[in-house]
């Protein structure tokens, strides 16, 4: 059975977080860059749905997602995801490149972490719904390669002081107490785009301003909250693939139930058409044997006919002999 990768989208408006399923992931040598691509399950029109395609970004072993910058980085990716779709579609093994193709490969995501991802950011496109499964196949039994490294993607970092800062017993000191800004030795990172994550793991834990609140870690609960998604929308990924692979196969049924009877129909008007034919052999057969004793009747008459002639000449010798006699 196959099983759904997903990832956590938080969408404008909802307070919650939704699933979407991973269709597959692509680098592009060509621009150096890997692109992500996933779906909502949002069916636009029947028999058509609407994907996602974001730029996936590696630093350190670690993941970012966000929009697709550059038009020309986005008109690469939209030529290479027309490349994945042609190949799922025809369902045959990925061959040569032409000279119409952009070179690419599959990227290798299993057991890695996705960061939440915004919607509202990525490009989205409109594809026809059977092919949604069939690219998840071909990303998932297509040989893979790791994501191309980015160096332009800045990983949040602090640096701290040697000197231990005690902290205050009491409430905290107003702000003459507090040492400058200048005299923390921390580094301030970059701004990183909304759909950056910052893994907290890695991040320097703040200094509490009181010693008994400390402040709780959030990677234990967002691990747990985007697992017990990724499960449920695993589990209703499957029901949702098993619910159409039922339709299909009563849909099958149904198929060859009516070709079934379509075949007896045609078999009983054959017999019928079979019975026909017989009744017309043995009527032309008939129709000749009554033919050929009309033919026989006819030459008998003709021969009746020249023997009734030769017998009136005969009779009418006869009398003419008879008359003489008689005037003798």
């Amino acid at each position: 059975m196959m099983l759904l990768r997903t990832l956590v989208l938080e969408r404008n408006g909802q307070d919650a977080p939704v699933n979407g399923a991973l269709l597959c992931g692509f680098a592009v040598g060509q621009t150096a860059s890997n692109f992500l691509v996933y779906s909502l399950d949002e069916e636009i029109e029947p028999g058509s749905s609407r994907v996602y395609i974001a730029a996936l970004r590696k630093k350190l072993d670690r993941y970012f997602l966000g929009s697709v910058e550059s038009k020309e980085d986005l008109q690469v990716a939209l030529h290479v995801f027309k490349q994945i779709l042609t190949l799922a579609a025809s369902g045959v093994k990925s061959g040569g490149v032409t000279e119409t193709q952009v070179p690419y490969h599959f990227v290798d995501l299993k057991g890695c972490k996705l960061p939440p991802a915004r919607p509202e950011d990525h490009h989205s496109v409109i594809i026809k719904k059977a092919l949604v499964m069939k690219v998840i196949t071909l990303g998932m039994s297509a040989p893979t390669l790791p994501a191309i490294e980015s160096a332009s993607v800045i990983v949040p970092s602090i640096r701290f002081s040697s000197q231990m800062i005690s902290p205050p017993k009491s409430a905290s000191p107003p702000e003459s107490v507090r040492p400058p800004l200048h005299e923390q030795p921390v580094e301030e990172p970059r701004q990183a785009p909304l759909s950056t994550p910052v893994d907290v793991a890695q991040a320097a834990p703040a200094i509490p301003r009181e010693p008994d609140a400390p402040v709780p870690t959030k990677s234990m609960s967002s691990g747990d909250h985007s697992t017990l998604f990724e499960v449920d929308s695993t589990l209703t990924n499957l029901a949702r693939v098993a619910q159409e692979l039922t339709q299909q196969k009563l849909a099958a049924i149904e198929r060859e139930t009516a070709l079934e009877q379509w075949q007896a129909r045609l078999q009983q008007e054959q017999n019928q058409l079979d019975e026909k034919v017989r009744e017309l052999e043995q009527r032309t057969t008939q129709l000749h044997d009554q033919s050929l004793a009309v033919s026989q009747r006819t030459e008998a008459l003709k021969v009746m006919t020249s023997q009734v002639s030769g017998l009136r000449q005969s009779l009418r010798g006869m009398l003419l002999e008879l008359d003489r006699t008689l005037d003798s």
